[in-house]
């Protein structure tokens, strides 16, 4: 099956698009193909597409008595946003959950109430795609006006939106025919669950390498689409029971596999557990400052000892007084930060496990 053909139906549901608010550009959500079968799915390549996502600039305004329509402009092409001011989608859907980014229904409603969106303000929305008259046009469920005086989300969205585009969006789905040839499982044989959790660690070392984020939980790690469309693969193989259970549940798949991811960046030293409750977060192991200030400064300390004036301090006992402050980092994590602090040349290793602060 060719990528851009349309997949039989029963196909549809192991696509991650189909579930979620895909972040395409404008010119592609007006490009989208509507589905041979005349339901409303439309697609883009072979990915089904029902909700979409967009960030762009109100070009044009038309005011009705139950809706605003918003001409939005992100730079590819222009959409209109039709946004209902009796916030219809918004109390159908408002079972106190945060959606994606975006606030939850009740703060989505206030927000929008005080919200007036005029010619030139940037507008993040998200909604239904449908075609009226031949035209694509996008109902929404919730909307905010977003003040980027400095473009950091701008940025950001420009940032973000092209890596979905080559990892994900110009690529079949997992598991579906257009991504396959008869007989073919793939280099590495089925997706299994255990693999499925290394590929999520592997996404999520690059989001953190690439992003801003110095702390996590993974409530956090579920409202970013490129990580839970990984999330949500379909598997082709489960061994056991309990995968088995964990697979016929879609929430228990995506919670079960950014556990263990979060938990392998754990034990690589990536990342640490800096508090567990209310809920456990996670702290970016070279984006904490004070992780490092300390380090160094104990170092700094030890080496001025007697004992260590030949070849500095040793890492074992560096250890031991990090974990002194900082109880949940290992030994892994420590490398961590002995590596950025020599990187960034504020020590040196004399040998394989002594160091030297200046």
């Amino acid at each position: 099956m060719d990528f851009e053909e349309e997949p039989p139906p029963k196909e549809w549901g192991l696509d991650p698009f189909f579930f979620m608010f895909a972040k395409l550009y404008i010119k592609d959500i007006l490009e989208l193909k509507p589905s041979k079968l005349g339901r409303k799915i439309h697609f883009y390549k072979s990915h089904p597409v029902t909700k979409v996502e967009i960030l762009g600039a109100v070009v044009f305004k038309q005011e009705r008595e139950k809706f605003t329509c918003y001409g939005v402009d992100d730079g590819t092409g222009v959409i209109k946003c039709f946004c209902w001011k009796n916030s219809r989608q918004n109390k159908a859907s408002d079972s106190g959950q945060s959606v994606g980014g975006l606030p939850m229904a009740r703060q989505q409603q206030e927000l929008q109430e005080r919200s007036t969106l005029e010619l030139g303000d940037l507008i993040r929305a998200r909604g239904r795609v449908k075609t009226y008259r031949e035209q694509m046009e996008i109902s929404a469920y919730s909307y905010c006006k977003v003040d980027d005086p400095t473009l950091e989300v701008q940025i950001s969205w420009m940032r973000e939106v092209p890596r979905l585009y080559r990892k994900y969006y110009d690529k079949p789905c997992l598991g579906s025919s257009a991504g396959k040839r008869p007989g073919d499982t793939g280099a590495d044989g089925p997706l299994t669950l255990s693999k499925l959790v290394a590929l999520m660690a592997e996404q999520l070392r690059e989001f953190l390498r690439e992003s801003k984020v110095s702390t996590f939980s993974l409530q956090d790690l579920e409202t970013v689409d490129s990580l839970v469309s990984v999330a949500c693969r379909p598997l082709e193989s489960v061994p056991t029971e309990e995968e088995a259970e964990i697979a016929a549940s879609n929430a228990k798949r995506v919670r079960h596999v950014f556990t263990h991811a979060a938990q392998k960046l754990e034990e690589e030293g990536l990342a640490f557990v800096k508090k567990c409750y209310p809920v456990k977060v996670y702290q970016v192991t070279v984006k904490d400052q004070e992780l490092l200030r300390v380090t160094r400064q104990i170092i700094l300390a030890d080496c001025k000892l007697p004992h260590n004036a030949d070849q500095g301090c040793h890492f074992l006992s560096v250890f031991r007084s990090v974990t002194e402050r900082f109880r949940s980092v290992n030994k892994a994590a420590l490398r961590q930060v002995l590596d950025a602090l020599e990187l960034s040349s504020d020590i040196v290793s004399s040998t394989g496990s002594h160091y030297v602060a200046f």
